[in-house]
């Protein structure tokens, strides 16, 4: 004979107690006065995320918060700072811990990964990054993290500055350009757009267009994580490659030539090779 249950039942008395107050919406004056610099920017990255970069207005956001654009500036100076408190609140979600055991091309690959991952996360912010130039507290964070690997591999400053900005100006670029919400990323997403999109460069004619029928299927791919991960790896191959570090006793000329041939920067175990968490 099953046990009966007394009393309330044990799901009931695990749950949070309900509160028992009502309470009334609130007033336009107490939004105004719970409104505070967190809650404007988490807005505007919602804006961001849900109508694009070019609806961010005081105006809008205002709207959305329920309150006059006036108000927004009791919190932040300007538009400008506004889009500096996104950009650097978002790139504080960037782990900028690495082994330091790893080669430095391998910390500077994860890095890279992760800044995208949190860019692909936040649709519209890599472009602020392009038109902003972000000096916050976890921008500088980031901008260390990338720069402590280049240091520490002795390249010179001059050659590591460079490197530095190749790979942030890749990483954020390939967000900018190929984010995963565009029309082509989601054309080629779908299975059935894609094997239709094939066909339809399989059926071109071959007078004008051979090389788009033999290579078309293979260029409109659901493939962007291999296709970045292409990317940085001949990019960090190259700047490998680029390093040629003198003995202790001389000192590097301050620019140095490279032969014309030689080989592609990148051999085929790092073109193929995944460049995520290890």
């Amino acid at each position: 004979m099953p046990e009966q249950q007394t009393g309330t039942p044990r799901r009931r008395r695990a749950e949070e107690p309900r509160s028992l107050w009502f309470n009334a919406p609130e007033t336009d004056e107490e939004v105004r006065r719970t409104l505070t610099q967190e809650r404007v920017v988490d807005q505007a990255l919602t804006l961001i995320a849900q109508e694009g970069l070019e609806a961010l207005t005081m105006r809008t956001l205002g709207a959305r918060l329920g309150v006059v654009p006036g108000a927004l500036y009791r919190h932040v100076r300007s538009k400008e700072q506004l889009q500096d408190l996104i950009v650097d609140g978002v790139l504080a979600e960037v782990d900028c811990d690495t082994n330091p055991e790893l080669p430095w091309t391998e910390q500077i690959t994860l890095l890279a990964h992760r800044l995208r991952k949190v860019l692909e996360d936040h649709p519209g912010v890599a472009g602020l990054l392009k038109t902003r130039d972000p000096l916050g507290p976890h921008s500088l964070t980031l901008a260390e993290a990338f720069l402590l690997p280049l240091h520490n591999a002795g390249i010179p400053h001059r050659e590591a500055g460079l490197a530095f900005f190749l790979i942030a100006d890749y990483t954020i670029g390939f967000e900018v350009s190929s984010p995963r919400i565009s029309a082509n990323e989601q054309r080629v997403q779908d299975a059935a757009t894609r094997k239709r999109l094939h066909e339809f460069f399989r059926s071109l004619p071959d007078d004008r267009f051979p090389t788009l029928i033999a290579l078309g299927e293979h260029v409109w791919l659901d493939n962007r994580d291999e296709r970045f991960t292409a990317g940085i790896n001949v990019l960090i191959d190259g700047l490998e490659r680029a390093q040629h570090p003198p003995p202790p006793h001389l000192t590097r000329p301050a620019h140095s030539t490279r032969p014309a041939t030689g080989g592609t920067l990148a051999g085929p175990d790092r073109l193929g090779r995944a460049g995520g968490e290890k």
